[in-house]
């Protein structure tokens, strides 16, 4: 699923393979990572134009590229290339923010807080220098996204962290810091799909819609015991509060304990 691509032609000829291997979406790295031991955050790694060949061929499939970026400078130059969504990007300024919001592009943001659930690195390295920068600017960065209006998707980053999947629940739950209960469900759901929506054909979800409940839409359903609009931190321990989940219409859990009027 990656490939490595310099210059205009290696990023346009690597686009092109990874459409016709299946690709949704193209995703480009444009600065640098925090788990990454060969780029620090400050670098830009790819040009406008090299970004330009990547949007020409997602363009030409039907769907949009977004990239990797915590910067102002990585964040404007794949956004002037056509971009349509940033991952990550708590190092955004102001006026970063507001190019974003001009252009209406999307924001994939993560709780990143640098605390017990975060991807752990030894104390004093680079990786964990660099990952408390990045945490350091993420309230910011809620606040900047609130005040512009910018479209809001929600992550996790933990996809390589099989750990760290099991706290989800407890990461969206964080987000109460900066939105209401209704927003922050919302957000995971309704809203991300609409984010996924921007990959026209390639979007592998064509039978029904995604994110909300109506006929002829995916059956991806929970049952929960309790309203998290009132009590979030029930989304926190999904094994306990999670009754019944149904995934496209099949149910994989169900575990309702019946009531003594039911027995």
């Amino acid at each position: 699923m990656a490939a490595i691509a310099d210059g205009e032609e290696q990023v346009l000829l690597r686009s092109r393979e990874q459409l016709r291997q299946g690709a949704t979406q193209l995703k480009l790295m444009a600065g640098g990572g925090v788990s990454s031991n060969y780029d620090p955050l400050d670098v830009a790694q790819y040009t406008e134009a090299e970004f330009r060949s990547a949007v020409s061929a997602a363009e030409n499939w039907g769907t949009y590229v977004t990239v990797h970026a915590y910067t102002p400078r990585a964040i404007k130059t794949a956004i002037n290339a056509g971009v349509k969504c940033i991952d990550h990007g708590q190092l955004a300024d102001e006026e970063t923010v507001k190019l974003m919001a001009e252009n209406g592009i999307w924001w994939s943001l993560q709780p990143f807080l640098g605390d017990e659930d975060s991807n752990q690195f030894p104390e004093g390295s680079a990786n964990k220098r660099k990952q408390m920068e990045v945490s350091a600017g993420t309230d910011n960065a809620y606040r900047l996204a609130k005040k512009y209006n910018i479209k809001i998707a929600w992550g996790t980053d933990c996809l390589f962290n099989p750990e760290l999947a099991l706290k989800q629940g407890k990461q969206l739950a964080k987000m109460t810091k900066w939105f209401s209960p209704y927003e922050v469900l919302k957000m995971a759901t309704f809203d991300n799909a609409q984010l996924l929506y921007m990959s026209g054909p390639r979007n592998p979800y064509q039978d029904g819609k995604l994110g909300e409940i109506s006929e002829g839409a995916y059956a991806d359903l929970i049952i929960v015991d309790g309203n998290p609009l009132e009590d979030i931190q029930l989304i926190v321990d999904p094994e306990q509060n999670f009754n019944v989940i149904i995934k496209d219409g099949v149910v994989v859990k169900e575990s309702f304990s019946p009531s003594p009027r039911q027995k």
